[in-house]
């Protein structure tokens, strides 16, 4: 699936094209959706470019991820995602040029493929065994490690009925990529918010994770150890969650 070009950007900008790129493919896709009002994919940007007087595209785009902010603060609030995103070091030229190739973006394809290009290009893993996962009930509740941000929840909740991910799921993500990727898996299926996605610190997830058995999980879902997982079941998780089923995949 093509994606807006982030190829020429420096390594000082390289985590805000990235950044910004996902995050406006996900509000193409959603205004596609109906989801949000047309501004990025509006003909023509008609309102934009009525109102836009002396402001840039990169300040057009600064706005459209202030405004989504407001019920997502992730993935569009860089201080809430972490990294060092700073959108002032997008070169003109290059907003400009992102701004003419929203319609080249797939904005109503699969969903599972849409999550897997967007979680290649944050360069977050995509190689799990999902088949493995196992059926969720509508009243129980599933943790999802660090490592995937949010791909295993948005597997089950599209995947099985009477499920939403802010009602079933707790994304725990240790990185922007994965913040970012959590959000976007949460507007993907239309979330209200992005209550769901808490930011741990791997250092300190033993600490956490003693808080989190506090919310009584049902599943305890992540990446296998083989294929990069940070967690074992043994020593670790079966520990910490004692009551849930561990599913490393």
């Amino acid at each position: 699936m093509p994606g807006l070009d982030v190829a020429d950007l420096t390594d000082e900008q390289r985590p805000t094209g990235i950044w910004a790129a996902s995050l406006l493919h996900a509000i193409a896709r959603d205004e596609a959706a109906g989801r949000r009002m047309p501004r990025l994919t509006e003909p023509k940007l008609d309102t934009w470019s009525r109102f836009r007087g002396r402001l840039t595209s990169t300040d057009f785009i600064a706005l459209l991820f202030e405004d989504a902010a407001v019920l997502h603060r992730v993935p569009f609030d860089s201080s809430a995602v972490g990294g060092p995103m700073n959108l002032e070091r997008l070169p003109e030229s290059l907003a400009d040029a992102w701004l003419t190739s929203i319609g080249s973006l797939s904005r109503t394809g699969s969903g599972s493929d849409y999550v897997l290009d967007q979680a290649r290009l944050l360069g977050l893993p995509t190689r799990m065994a999902r088949s493995e996962l196992q059926v969720v009930r509508s009243h129980q509740r599933v943790l999802e490690l660090p490592g995937t941000g949010g791909q295993l929840a948005h597997h089950i909740v599209s995947t099985q009925r009477d499920l939403t991910i802010q009602d079933n799921f707790l994304v725990a993500c240790s990185t922007w990529q994965e913040l970012t990727l959590a959000g976007i898996v949460g507007l993907d299926l239309a979330a209200p918010h992005s209550d769901f996605v808490l930011r741990v610190e791997i250092d300190g997830l033993k600490d956490s994770a003693h808080s989190l058995r506090q919310r009584s999980f049902d599943y305890v879902v992540g990446l296998h150890p083989d294929k990069g997982g940070l967690f074992q079941v043994e020593n670790q998780l079966a520990i910490w969650f004692p009551t849930a089923k561990v599913l490393l995949v």
